[in-house]
């Protein structure tokens, strides 16, 4: 686990601690959510528009090979089989 203390300044603001934002890859201008659980405030880093797109071409792009390969097993096993 990695925890540090910041203080809650006079407009409500916080300062995430380096060793936080570096621990959970928060940059400038990325988005948080903050939410409180039981009576915790969490704060959560929510997944960039762009890394959300970058992720799903990487996936799409493997998963559509190997679903080529799928197929062209899939009919050389069946051939000129009808139902």
């Amino acid at each position: 686990m990695v925890a540090d203390v910041s203080v809650v300044g006079e407009r409500g603001q916080i300062t995430i601690p380096k060793n936080i934002r570096d621990y959970t890859g928060i940059r400038p201008k990325d988005s948080i959510l903050v939410k409180v659980e039981n009576g915790k405030v969490i704060i959560e880093k929510l997944e960039q528009k762009k890394d959300t797109i970058d992720k799903l071409k990487e996936y799409y792009q493997k998963y559509s090979k190997l679903h080529a390969e799928i197929a062209k097993d899939f009919e050389s096993t069946l051939g000129d089989t009808t139902w």
